[in-house]
């Protein structure tokens, strides 16, 4: 999708707003919760009054969070977790969620100073206009699922996944993927910048990596978290990938044989940096840096550009989507299917997907949530799951059947089945007959606690729809 230009209601009349609604008693119903805290973090009551926040404190409409020296990452109940860097005053002006996304919720937040990342959570997704962070250059609305923010005499906004909105006095700038707006004061309209948006790490703590923390402060092996991603640079992980190379729709999936050659994972920025398959041999390497989205366990994101060299063939990466783990180990794995184990799955986390049309060159990309499930028989050896995806005008739902190796499980939906039976079907009409659905992915964590796929929907208006997707057992 082009970027796009329009005028529209100005900061300043945005923040006269919120002084009208803000709150002016102290502490109110608990919007948040204190994931991490690391130094002498404060939060601010309206009436001047301030307490100290640690670990699993609340906090409230009205407050302000100021992080002074230290850092925090707090967790609301939409599901959305904000990691505020030093220098940071974070306030929650208005915060209302019932449980569901029905119209009434509302997360408006004022960035009044410093760096922040967030990945959203439920509000916003049904109606944008209930999601907004305010700062005095600029205001933030939400159109994706992760972005950064540095707030100083101006504004830069880096964008993770799906796209934001960028509006003050002079205009709204829309960004996509991966791409960043600078806005220089409060008159001056938004503009793109090649300058990412930089918050400066957190010191390194037992080798990881800075990041979101995946609900506690430790990572599923027990060690220490902080502000991590809780995957650690090193051999052992699959990868499985689905995307444009050399301008043509593919999948792929390295795993070492199984585990018979090595494999290697960098993880750098929150993100997946490269990846090594010496089976074929193979090297990934990312190229603008995207974001990467955790529970600790699996990884999930797309790369918008990079390279994949396939054993000295070097190809062009565009909007590639990918899950990374470290695989069930086979001892897991065979006690399952001897135990004839049948689990359900639900949906853990997504990339929005991308289409890519090779008659035209151009890409489509999905700014709604996709929804799915997934259920193995290790018994039986199969696997079977729905995927429903959103793209343009309408969406494609998929109920796909498909087979278990090892840790590894791949699946497909025929688009012309025998006997005859529905396909792919889409709320437009241009699957009728002819789409058709293929899913690649792994098991991942003790026990087969996690399964990631990700999957190519062909045949459509859009042409190739692409994404990745993982599912918590």
């Amino acid at each position: 999708m082009p970027n796009e230009f329009k005028m529209k209601h100005s900061s300043a009349v945005l923040m006269a707003a919120l002084a009208a609604a803000f709150p002016l008693s102290g502490q109110a119903a608990s919007a948040a919760r204190v994931d991490f805290a690391v130094g002498d973090v404060k939060a601010l009551a309206a009436d001047g009054s301030s307490r100290t926040l640690a670990k699993g404190a609340e906090i409230g409409n009205g407050e302000m969070i100021d992080t002074g020296s230290g850092r925090a990452q707090v967790r609301f109940s939409d599901g959305a977790q904000v990691s505020l860097a030093p220098q940071t005053q974070f306030r929650i002006d208005d915060y209302r969620f019932a449980g569901k996304s029905d119209g009434s919720e509302k997360g408006f937040f004022s960035l009044l100073k410093g760096a922040m990342r967030t990945i959203t959570g439920l509000v916003g997704r049904s109606n944008r206009d209930n999601y907004r962070v305010t700062t005095t250059v600029a205001t933030i609305g939400i159109r994706g699922t992760e972005y950064s923010v540095t707030y100083g005499n101006s504004v830069t906004v880096t964008n993770g996944e799906g796209s934001n909105e960028i509006c003050n006095a002079a205009g709204c700038l829309i960004l996509n993927s991966g791409e960043t707006a600078y806005i220089a004061n409060s008159n001056t309209r938004p503009v793109m910048t090649d300058k990412k948006t930089e918050i400066p790490p957190p010191p390194a703590q037992d080798g990881q990596l800075p990041g979101f923390v995946a609900g506690d402060n430790t990572n599923s092996d027990g060690t220490p978290a902080g502000l991590s991603t809780g995957l650690i640079s090193g051999p052992g992980y699959y990868l499985a990938m689905a995307g444009v190379f050399n301008g043509t729709a593919n999948m792929y999936k390295l795993d070492g044989g199984e585990g018979s050659y090595p494999t290697s994972a960098t993880f750098s920025n929150g993100t997946l940096a490269s990846f090594t398959d010496d089976d074929w041999p193979a090297v990934v390497t990312q190229g603008t840096p995207v974001g990467m989205l955790t529970d600790g366990i699996m990884g999930w994101g797309r790369w918008i550009d990079g390279t994949f060299d396939d054993d000295g063939s070097v190809e062009n990466m565009q909007h590639v989507h990918y899950v990374v783990g470290m695989p069930t180990p086979l001892a897991d794995m065979t006690a399952l299917q001897l135990g004839n184990v049948t689990a359900n799955y639900t949906l853990l986390g997504y990339t929005y997907p991308t289409a890519w049309d090779s008659l035209t060159s151009t890409f489509t990309f999905g700014t709604q949530p996709i929804t799915g499930s997934l259920t193995a028989n290790f018994g039986a050896g199969t696997v079977s799951g729905t995927l429903g995806v959103p793209m343009g005008s309408n969406t494609y739902s998929s109920s796909w059947d498909g087979s278990i190796t090892g840790s590894i499980f791949v699946g497909y939906q025929d688009p012309y089945p025998s006997p005859p039976a529905t396909g792919v079907t889409s709320t437009g009409s241009d699957c009728i007959c002819g789409c058709g659905a293929s899913i690649l992915g792994f098991f991942a964590g003790a026990n087969a606690a996690r399964a990631g796929l990700v999957y190519e929907f062909y045949g459509t208006t859009y042409g190739d729809i692409h994404g990745a997707a993982v599912f918590k057992k």
